[in-house]
């Protein structure tokens, strides 16, 4: 799981620079994941990366019961200028 939250948040960076769009100015984080027990002892990763980006945003956290192939964590965001 912990490096799955780390691949999803640089592959989300990623996306959004490559868009001209800043980290600090997402205001959705939808975080879905097949296990809420195995992520929140690794959810420190994510509130570490929110802080440091200073993004204020609204979260929501689903537990789903399948992600693509072996995904157990998959993040989704809405970004403004």
């Amino acid at each position: 799981m912990k490096s799955q939250i780390i691949l999803a948040i640089k592959n989300l960076e990623q996306v959004i620079t490559e868009a001209g769009y800043e980290c600090k100015n997402i205001v959705r984080l939808n975080i879905y994941t097949t296990d809420t027990a195995e992520l929140w002892p690794n959810f420190p990763i994510i509130q570490q990366w929110v802080a440091q980006h200073q993004i204020q945003q609204a979260t929501t956290l689903l537990e789903v019961k399948s992600l693509f192939e072996t995904l157990k964590v998959e993040l989704e965001a809405t970004v403004v200028r």
